[in-house]
């Protein structure tokens, strides 16, 4: 009796551990090539569908924001704009009313997508060599590496065109966080532990009260930061550019030695563009402009069309790998080579956007064989972002869709606050080449193309990502995750629209990474399946495994239905109704 009671148990066990597949728009679907999802949590935790409207995001309480705002009538801005504003409360190591950020759009009424370009710029009193005497400390910490906010003028600005709900009915959800309070997440508090010897007094008032590092599940409360947001919510980007915010900004800034001015914050402009197209397959795949990489994204796209991806995956799983793989090297050569502000460095678009160019570009690919990145080496314009960003995708049933990536930079910007407004303020001055010659923060050096010249933005790896079928909306798509960006998105094309996986799969299954220099592939433990691994090591990559630091935030409308997945190695989530 005893031994068939612990036969049973055993048997209990080894199916408890198993994990079960998963039910995802009506298909079973197995785990085995999935990350294994953080802190604890379930894959089911991570996607979800709807009917009328679907979020997903890197915060809980800023999709709740979304839908709260959605179901007061509010259209697919009003939503963005809705969930940008909470999540600069409940991410503010990630992003806030002090960082910048990139917008793509789509409307009913457009005859394509556009583009939004708010991210930070250099300050009027910017100059190539301002970090020579101290380019690490300068450029990272402290009021000299702040850019000029872009976010507040790009949300308010988009959400007074396209909206249709008062700005205060829409940013009420962020207040509300930032004033009672939210409970502390693992992500969070890891940040403030990590910065907490960075942060200036009075951001340490606020992260860390009492001198000490809150616990996990504890109370975020910010009632700064509220106050501001009521000043926006009542007088738009007035407050923030012009009035008592701006004031007290640029009187911290004279204070403590940094560079933005009052005129920087009133010229502050942002820029509206046609989103960069390409055809790929039986899909139309929009994208941001550069500063963004996104032009990267689409010629590396262009290269993958060469190949039946399924086919070549199916046959030779490490030879599939290995043609990604090189598909980025070059990918990222470009971005190394050619990448910056278009306002200051000439960018040839038409030519990376052309198939010739994409099918020459990969054209000496060796199926036996790894190239070596130095023979693309040219004058190289080498930098990597921070992974502290965030990103939103939204869409409605009628294919109206946003996808934004936003950020402060490294993790809580500059380390320090707008006095008496609690807005963590932006480092993404050490996004330029800081002082040419010198590594950034990164370890990664940087060239002329992308040094600092007074207005100019520095070259950026986000890149929000709208994909249209037939004409019709199919997809919004991005990540945080600074120089892993574009890479995730592209895998994720691919999983999506190349192997027709459901959504989760696309932004949860492992992934490889290569980003020109190093010159190595990163992998994730689940892309070894079929000795992927050996296969890669034969054709003499160098094999690093490594954890992949962006996060996917998608949503599909296919068959009547919203579908959203939100990355497991998050702590986001999707929502809708």
């Amino acid at each position: 009796m005893k031994q068939k009671t612990i036969r049973l148990l055993l048997i209990f066990l080894l199916f408890s551990c198993k994990e079960i597949p998963l039910s995802i728009e009506g298909r079973e679907v197995s785990t085995d090539l999935l990350v294994t999802p953080s802190n604890q949590k379930k894959h089911t935790d991570f996607f979800s569908e709807s009917k009328n409207l679907m979020i997903a995001s890197d915060s809980t309480e800023a999709t709740q924001a979304g839908i709260e705002v959605g179901k007061l009538g509010g259209n697919v801005v009003d939503v963005v704009v809705a969930v940008s504003f909470a999540i600069s409360v409940t991410r503010p190591h990630s992003t806030g009313l002090g960082g910048g950020g990139f917008l793509v759009l789509y409307l009913k009424e457009f005859s394509e997508p556009i583009s939004f370009d708010f991210r930070e710029r250099a300050p009027n009193a910017a100059s190539r060599n301002m970090y020579k005497r101290k380019p690490k400390e300068d450029s990272l910490f402290g009021f000299r590496a702040v850019g000029v906010p872009g976010n507040v003028a790009g949300l308010v600005q988009i959400q007074k065109r396209y909206g249709k709900l008062p700005l205060k009915t829409v940013i009420a959800p962020a207040i509300r966080l930032a004033e009672n309070g939210f409970p502390i997440y693992p992500d969070l508090h890891s940040a403030i532990q990590k910065s907490s010897k960075d942060m200036d007094e009075e951001m340490k008032t606020i992260f860390l009260p009492g001198g000490k590092i809150p616990e996990v599940q504890s109370l975020l409360v910010q009632k700064d930061l509220a106050h501001s947001l009521k000043l926006i919510a009542e007088s738009g980007e007035k407050e923030f550019y012009h009035g008592k915010i701006a004031a007290s900004l640029v009187a911290a800034m004279k204070k403590k030695g940094g560079l933005v001015s009052a005129q920087d914050l009133s010229g502050f402009k942002v820029i509206e563009k046609k989103a960069l197209k390409i055809s790929y397959r039986n899909y139309s795949v929009y994208t941001m402009p550069p500063p963004s990489s996104g032009v990267h994204l689409l010629t590396m796209l262009s290269m993958t069309e060469t190949k039946p991806l399924k086919e070549l995956y199916e046959k030779d799983a490490a030879g599939y790998y290995h043609f990604i793989a090189e598909v980025m090297r070059r990918g990222y050569a470009d971005r190394a080579n050619l990448g910056g502000d278009p306002q200051f460095t000439k960018i040839p678009i038409d030519r990376l956007l052309s198939k010739k160019y994409a099918e020459e570009k990969i054209s000496d690919f060796d199926p036996e064989n790894a190239s070596a990145s130095s023979s693309y080496l040219k004058e190289l314009n080498l930098n990597v972002e921070s992974p502290q960003t965030t990103h939103i995708s939204v869409m409605d049933k009628d294919g109206n869709s946003a996808a934004t990536t936003q950020s402060v930079n490294f993790r809580f910007g500059a380390s320090v606050v707008v006095p008496g407004y609690g807005i963590v303020l932006n480092d993404t001055m050490d996004d330029f080449s800081r002082a040419p010659g010198e590594p950034n923060v990164y370890g990664l050096i940087g060239a002329e193309a992308n040094s600092i010249l007074p207005k100019k933005t520095p070259l950026s790896s986000m890149s929000p990502t709208l994909v249209f079928r037939e004409k019709e909306p199919f997809l919004a798509t991005g990540a945080p995750g600074g120089s892993y960006i574009v890479n995730a998105v592209l895998q994720s094309l691919i999983y999506n629209l190349d192997f027709n996986l459901t959504l989760y799969e696309s932004v949860a299954r492992g992934r490889v990474h290569h980003q020109f220099f190093p010159d190595a592939v990163f992998i994730e433990k689940p892309v070894n399946e079929r000795n992927v691994f050996d296969g890669l090591s034969a054709r003499k990559h160098d094999i690093r495994i490594a954890p992949n630091f962006a996060k996917l935030f998608s949503v599909k409308r296919q068959n009547g239905k919203l579908y959203g997945a939100s990355d497991p190695r998050g702590e986001g989530a999707t929502g809708g109704f």
